[in-house]
């Protein structure tokens, strides 16, 4: 994985997208696909809709889910009987790989659940902040995550072929909702 330093030094809460900005994100997508001579099938844009749509990060059962109720109700909605096929875990799992190649969405694997990519398709190395209270996602792409991976492979020679930082905590907004008894910050122990 090349170091690519992305051009945003913010962080971005990865799950407050408006129905427009997912719209406008499938079409992206699909433009993009298509240049790239990569299918972006319907069901890959029914999983990828569905992450963006979620308000935390979703995990690959609970899209099993969501697309066999939307399914069920296009059948209620066509007056059909529901001869819908169940949706089968490794074809999730596929459509899921598939989003994380094209760099539309980012895997978590400290919680096993996927949330959009801010900067879809530039590569990238970003850092995650989970929050435990309310699950929410911020990503982080700055230069001091870009200088990790910069100090592996070009200080000690290690090849990075995947990366996940991902830091676990509170938010500021649960932090602010907390009572401050409730706080309590890590103590570090030095020995003399």
């Amino acid at each position: 994985m090349p170091v690519t330093a992305s051009s945003c030094n913010h962080v971005h809460d990865v799950q407050q997208f408006t129905a427009a900005e997912v719209k406008a994100r499938l079409k992206a997508a699909q433009v993009q696909c298509r240049a790239d001579g990569v299918r972006f099938t319907p069901l890959r844009q029914q999983i990828y809709a569905l992450i963006l749509q979620a308000k935390k990060p979703i995990g690959a059962y609970d899209l099993i889910t969501q697309l066999q109720q939307m399914r069920a109700a296009e059948d209620v909605k066509h007056s059909e009987k529901s001869q819908q096929k169940n949706v089968a875990p490794p074809t999730i799992y596929r459509s899921l790989e598939f989003l994380l190649t094209e760099n539309l969405i980012h895997q978590l694997t400290s919680i096993n659940a996927y949330v959009p990519c801010c900067h879809p398709r530039a590569p990238h190395t970003a850092a995650f902040l989970i929050c435990e209270q309310c699950q929410r996602v911020q990503e982080c792409s700055s230069m001091p995550v870009q200088e990790i991976m910069s100090f592996a492979e070009q200080d000690v020679g290690f090849q990075v072929v995947r990366s996940v930082i991902e830091l676990s905590g509170c938010c500021q907004d649960c932090q602010q909702a907390m009572p401050s008894s409730k706080l309590t910050v890590p103590t570090v122990l030095t020995a003399t």
